[in-house]
């Protein structure tokens, strides 16, 4: 019960968000600190393959690493799903965020999508051991501000953005096995991995 009053109450406040014109152009600022943010994601995914790769899916660290690639790969998969559905236009292309289906690709933010996506099997596995694994939601907060200073996004799509992320995220650490790619000591998988 208290779980659906958390999700109904988030629904609320981001219905009320949008109502109160919530979403709202900022200055452009793409240089230097903020300018990292188009690599932030793709660097980390990187990094987190090669860890991946090195430590293989028998280890607590290994899996995680691969929970975490399944779950960036599924959270682009929704993102661009959702951009074509809904087509917005980004604060660069229109100076209203209520231009809805007219060919944009706004709706949601896929980099910060794919960075919530990377740190939330992380979180989610070590935040009993280290509380100090929460840091990691730095990385997708900097991708937030981020894209909308590159004027890219609107903030509801980076917030839908970060929420198929973290769904994903959760997802993808629920499971027992990676997905898409399993290495260990005996058996190598690749492809679609799924039990019924």
């Amino acid at each position: 019960m208290k779980k659906l009053f958390r999700y109904l109450l988030l629904s609320a406040l981001l219905g009320s968000a949008l109502h109160a014109d919530f979403d709202h152009k900022l200055d452009l600022d793409d240089e230097g600190f903020w300018g990292a943010h188009y690599d932030v994601p793709k660097y980390s995914a990187i990094l987190l393959f090669g860890a991946a790769l090195y430590e293989g899916s028998d280890n607590r660290f290994g899996k995680t690493a691969w929970q975490s690639l399944d779950a960036a790969i599924m959270s682009q998969v929704i993102a661009e799903g959702l951009k074509k559905m809904t087509g917005r236009l980004r604060p660069r292309e229109s100076d209203s965020p209520y231009d809805w289906n007219e060919g944009g690709a706004s709706f949601p933010s896929g980099h910060v999508a794919g960075m919530t996506a990377l740190v939330t099997p992380f979180v989610l596995e070590y935040r009993a051991d280290n509380p100090w694994v929460h840091l990691l939601w730095l990385l997708p907060a900097y991708e937030m501000e981020g894209r909308m200073k590159a004027q890219a996004h609107w903030q509801t799509d980076v917030i839908a953005g970060a929420v198929v992320g973290f769904a994903s995220g959760y997802w993808a650490h629920g499971r027992d096995y990676p997905l898409l790619l399993s290495l260990s000591d005996d058996h190598v998988f690749v492809g679609l991995h799924y039990r019924f």
